[in-house]
């Protein structure tokens, strides 16, 4: 590369806590594909645009399941497993997610909401009872997701907490060493091995005891593929939350005209959902694609065989895409945000997490509407080196 358009590390490292990199609003303007240097060292191309990560996302000729090959680059320590749907390219996982689809229908998340208040309910009970300042991710985003997706699965309660310290070294890029970081991957597996073969026993009124027992014309799933679905349901069931939750409460702290919109008109919640996941998108990318023959994108040729990562965060911050983009607009109208992607692997959870954000952030603010940051913004520290970013603490306090 020349010295004009160098290749450049990923991820970038935040100067402010606060929001994303100002390099990818420069990545954006003059270098939309731009050649990365992983932090396995590996190296990739970076997609910032809206319309060119909406391309990856949807063009089949960007495979997750070339990811798997021996020669391809690595985004993490441990190689990726051909048995999670999100490693899986057309027609294996358009069946594998066909079989998890019926839990997450919007009809079925709205029988469910009566139940995620309750839990919410419960989380905001230990919250008052406990110290102050509380870590937010601690006390608030890490439990509600963590028990609706656990309690929808069947994962039994007191098995809750070994996900945590498993899900932190999976997700990490270079925080842990990498023998760690496959340790936990292979841990995970051999949990919901078993727990499979518990359900199959003894099956209860759950998702996972569900999927031991459906078929269709090619028989019913693998055990690796019930394994894979369940870690990958649990990983980003709640992995993905606690950084948003964070995140989401930092951008209504700072807007408290716009909160006060919200606390004097409920139904607001919906769109302030959506407009905060596109605002407080933390810009992750979990599962990168391979391209499986030289393909342009824009300006640039990426050939056969380089790995592609989509900088969603990136795209939902597109200037010619959102007018004045850093603004948080409770009544903004322009294109879709991207936080669940888009194309065949359009998040098959995404009901579930959009309730789980308008339950959780409605009810937080009115149980402590008082609720404020306990340090100065800028003290914040951000997870550079996850796939999913997020804060190592927030601390608030109210009252």
């Amino acid at each position: 590369m020349s010295e004009e358009h160098p290749t450049i590390a990923y991820p970038v490292v935040r100067t402010d806590p606060t929001r994303p990199p100002e390099e990818y609003e420069r990545l954006r303007r003059e270098r939309p594909v731009c050649p990365i240097t992983l932090a396995t060292g590996d190296p990739a191309y970076l997609v910032t645009r809206y319309d060119d990560v909406r391309t990856v996302l949807a063009d089949r000729r960007f495979s997750r399941a070339l990811m798997l090959e021996p020669d391809a680059p690595r985004f993490q320590a441990a190689a990726p497993s051909p048995d999670v749907i999100l490693n899986m390219d057309p027609p294996r996982h358009t069946r594998v997610r066909k079989f998890a689809s019926q839990a997450f229908t919007p009809r079925r998340v709205d029988e469910l909401r009566p139940r995620m208040e309750a839990i919410v309910g419960e989380v905001l009970d230990e919250m008052a009872a406990g110290p102050r300042p509380a870590d937010l991710n601690e006390a608030f985003g890490r439990p509600i997701p963590l028990r609706v997706v656990c309690e929808m699965l069947g994962v039994p309660l007191e098995d809750q907490e070994r996900f945590v310290g498993w899900t932190e070294r999976m997700m990490s890029l270079r925080d842990y060493p990498p023998e760690e970081v496959r340790a936990a991957y292979m841990d995970m597996r051999a949990y919901f091995s078993d727990l499979v073969d518990r359900k199959r026993a003894d099956p209860r009124d759950d998702l996972l005891s569900a999927l031991t027992t459906l078929s269709d014309d090619e028989g019913p799933l693998t055990q690796a593929e019930l394994v894979g679905l369940g870690t990958a349901l649990l990983v980003a069931g709640h992995d993905t939350s606690i950084t948003v939750f964070a995140s989401s409460v930092l951008t209504l702290l700072r807007h408290p005209e716009q909160l006060a919109q919200l606390r004097k008109d409920p139904s607001l919640w919906r769109p302030a959902v959506e407009e905060l996941l596109r605002l407080d998108n933390p810009g992750g990318v979990i599962s990168p694609r391979r391209a499986s023959t030289d393909i342009r994108l824009g300006d640039t040729v990426i050939p056969a065989g380089a790995a592609v990562m989509q900088h969603i965060g990136s795209a939902c911050r597109d200037e010619s895409v959102f007018r004045d983009p850093e603004r948080f607009d409770l009544h903004r109208t322009e294109s879709t945000q991207l936080f669940f992607g888009h194309g065949p692997h359009f998040c098959i959870g995404a009901p579930l997490a959009r309730a789980e954000m308008e339950i959780g952030l409605r009810m937080l603010f009115e149980r402590f509407p008082d609720l404020e940051l306990a340090v100065d913004p800028q003290s914040l520290k951000w997870r550079d080196f996850a796939a999913l970013g997020g804060y190592t603490e927030f601390p608030v306090t109210w009252g």
